[in-house]
């Protein structure tokens, strides 16, 4: 999809909703519509013209980046020189990304520009953007291809005596020796009684035997962000290492086999969540089962309870059900799934075998 018909599709959902445009300052949303990655920019988006704002370190970038907008660059606040330059009609309507403008930016945009309605908007950008075409597909395709290599690369190094700070330095270093921009987000790496811990953050902490190691990570290509997560073993693995290992990952083979276009949020997590309450651990499952990933690593739509709205073709969502036992470890699988027509296809090669490292 051309940033042209990303911001056809945007433009006809404020025609629905009444606007006039939209004033666009998140800048994850302006790389979607304008393919600018700089650090200072907003967006004016009017029926038949747009207006991306920037300051004097991106004039080439930005002309490079930015086919599809006038390019003003400035050294003043955005919104005085929409007033300066009256780039705005009196009593037009004008929505914002009420989710991004602090309540002194927006105080600022009323006193500056006190004639134009301004309505709050929220999630709407995100929302077409879930969407993905062929070539979003591909760039996260690539950054999951990378993330499965490096962990192919990171095994020999987990093993008794190893240390969660220097694990998640190596799959940091590994991720750009293989052709990522970087982390798609800081690894999380929890070992033994710290992997109860979510997103527990790398310690000093030494793999220890009988270790459960929870480690979540992703590579990011292009500006797209994959996010896997495995479970290993320490060199044994108990009864009880088995019985959690082996429920969580029917947990989430069963969210693959249900997850298609038109099945809702909560629909899909309840398919992993019923499987861990089945066995008990219900209290244990203290996330929701996903979310959508892109730009972000966490966007549109939410894979939980509380969405219940379909899922549509070519969202790509993780599914990662876990079970986290205070004390004594955790258990998580995750992998991106692409969401096709009349099925779910898991982008991840990864093995879920438990490994006994």
């Amino acid at each position: 999809m051309s940033f042209s018909n990303r911001l056809d599709l945007l433009k006809n959902h404020f025609h629905l909703n009444g606007l006039d445009g939209i004033y666009v300052t998140n800048l994850t949303n302006i790389r979607y519509l304008t393919g600018f990655t700089g650090s200072a920019g907003s967006l004016l988006i009017l029926d038949n013209k747009q207006y991306f704002f920037t300051d004097g370190r991106y004039i080439e970038q930005s002309k490079n980046q930015v086919k599809n907008a006038t390019i003003i660059i400035t050294g003043s606040a955005h919104y005085s020189e929409i007033k300066s330059k009256n780039l705005l009609n009196d009593n037009m309507t004008i929505g914002f990304e009420s989710d991004y403008v602090s309540v002194n930016l927006f105080s600022k945009f009323k006193q500056q520009l006190n004639k134009i309605k301004w309505v709050s908007t929220s999630g709407i950008i995100e929302k077409i953007a879930a969407v993905k075409d062929k070539l979003e597909i591909e760039s996260l395709q690539t950054a999951i291809d990378i993330t499965d290599e490096v962990f192919l690369q990171i095994i020999p190094d987990l093993k008794e005596g190893a240390v969660e700070k220097e694990i998640a330095a190596k799959i940091s270093y590994l991720f750009k020796m293989n052709g990522a921009e970087g982390d798609s987000y800081e690894p999380i790496i929890g070992s033994g009684y710290l992997g109860a811990l979510p997103h527990a953050r790398p310690s000093s902490k030494q793999f220890e035997r009988g270790d459960f190691v929870v480690m979540d990570f992703g590579a990011l290509y292009n500006g797209y962000h994959a996010d896997m997560t495995r479970t290993v073993a320490i060199g044994e693995a108990t009864s009880k290492h088995k019985e959690i290992y082996d429920i969580v990952l029917e947990s989430q083979l069963s969210g693959i086999k249900v997850a298609k276009a038109g099945i809702t949020g909560k629909e899909l997590d309840s398919a992993c969540r019923s499987v861990i309450n089945k066995a008990g651990y219900g209290d244990k499952f203290i996330h929701s089962t996903g979310h959508g990933i892109g730009l972000e690593v966490h966007t549109h739509p939410r894979v939980s309870h509380l969405n219940e709205k379909p899922l549509l073709e070519n969202y790509v969502v993780t599914i990662e059900p876990g079970i986290y036992l205070e004390g004594w470890g955790g258990v998580r699988i995750e992998d991106d799934c692409w969401i096709k027509a009349d099925k779910c296809e898991p982008m991840n090669n990864s093995t879920k075998e438990m490994l006994i490292l």
